[in-house]
């Protein structure tokens, strides 16, 4: 088996988006990639604020979420199981600087002691609950 990975978007509403992250991976780590860009939603924001984070990472790997721009900005990194929320003080501002898409990007690495093996993936999902920003009708 080879490593698998979606993007599923959930909501896509006028204000807010609801996106779920998923993997399996028995072969290796998953280098950054981008699976939340603005183009996808409709009406199409300029970036997004997350509002509530919820997780469940196999033992063994650690996600990190990144703000997308020409030097991504780490958001945090995520492991274990459980949900973050951040909507009572505003929710995680996008403050990515030059070269900011208003994507958001993961990367998932394997922490030391552990081994990938093939047919025995570590799996993780993160459903992003997002408030869009900036919205460009038309």
């Amino acid at each position: 088996m080879a490593n698998t990975t979606s993007t599923q978007i959930i909501l896509d509403g006028a204000r807010n988006a609801v996106v779920k992250l998923t993997g399996a991976l028995d072969t290796s780590n998953l280098a950054y990639t981008v699976p939340i860009q603005v183009a996808s939603f409709h009406p199409t924001p300029t970036q997004f604020r997350i509002d509530h984070i919820d997780y469940s990472i196999a033992d063994g790997i650690e996600a990190q979420l990144f703000w997308d721009a020409t030097s991504p900005v780490v958001i945090l990194p995520v492991s274990g199981r459980g949900r973050m929320s951040y909507w009572n003080f505003g929710g995680l501002q996008n403050d990515a600087g030059a070269g900011k898409t208003g994507g958001i990007g993961i990367s998932v690495t394997q922490l030391p002691g552990y081994t990938y093996t093939t047919g025995e993936p570590f799996v993780y999902i993160i459903i992003l609950e997002l408030v869009k920003q900036g919205v460009l009708y038309g």
